[in-house]
């Protein structure tokens, strides 16, 4: 919910106020709500619904962008567009997504490569302004389409795949019985290097051969909770128990 509102109680029921930048004044709206629950949506929908109606225009990007990372809450994303922010919204801020063109974005990757980022950097944080623009979208916070944002071309990556043979020269090379299990681990269910550091015995189920990667208490939804073991795996992970 945005922070720019408040929900109290009027007349029996809920009401949302917020203070009018243009005239300082504090506006204020019944709501139809019975529920603390029911009106925190109600709410921030009358927000933007009356703030569209007194700006038709709709909102600056700065504004979508500070929803976007409101309407985030606490998974890691927030944080990343935190970070982004930082050099977007100088650049973007103030402007209407309306007036977002592929001159502005060529400027900002101009200005971004002579701060020395390079151009997966800027890519990555153009691809995060078209993100806000389409919740801003979603959201009703501006009207018309979405702006098609330029990107340079993603550059390729200097990875590449290891072959069966290099994989078992590498787990070979390794003497250290925790390196080598670690190795299998990271070959055999694709883990990134954090699950693998994290993994407990306790996630490790031997008989149905599966390994849960998620930790109880984690907030990202990324990749699977529970992979399952091939005989590499179940026999490095025996001998380890």
């Amino acid at each position: 919910m945005s922070h720019n509102i408040t929900i109290g109680k009027l007349r029996g029921g809920f009401c949302v106020s917020w203070k009018d930048p243009a005239s300082g004044k504090r506006r204020r709206y019944q709501l139809e709500a019975r529920s603390r629950k029911d009106a925190e949506p109600e709410a921030v929908e009358v927000y933007r619904r009356e703030t569209f109606r007194a700006n038709p225009a709709g909102s600056r990007l700065d504004e979508i962008w500070q929803a976007y990372i409101e309407d985030l809450g606490d998974r890691p994303t927030a944080t990343t567009m935190g970070y982004t922010g930082k050099a977007i919204l100088p650049h973007f801020g103030g402007y209407l997504p309306q007036d977002i063109d592929k001159t502005m974005c060529l400027r900002y990757r101009q200005m971004r490569e002579e701060a020395g980022k390079s151009v997966g950097t800027v890519w990555t944080e153009l691809g995060h302004l078209h993100s806000a623009l389409n919740f801003g979208h979603t959201m009703n916070m501006y009207d018309g389409p979405v702006p098609k944002i330029w990107r340079p071309a993603k550059p390729e990556t200097d990875k590449r795949i290891l072959d069966a043979h290099e994989i078992r020269s590498l787990i070979g090379a390794a003497h250290d019985p925790h390196i080598r299990l670690a190795l299998i681990l990271l070959f055999g269910t694709a883990a990134r290097v954090g699950a693998i550091l994290d993994l407990t015995w306790d996630r490790v189920d031997l008989e149905r051969r599966s390994i849960n990667l998620r930790l109880p208490d984690s907030v990202t939804r990324k990749g699977c909770a529970v992979v399952p073991m091939n005989a590499s795996v179940h026999t490095a992970l025996q001998s380890a128990r």
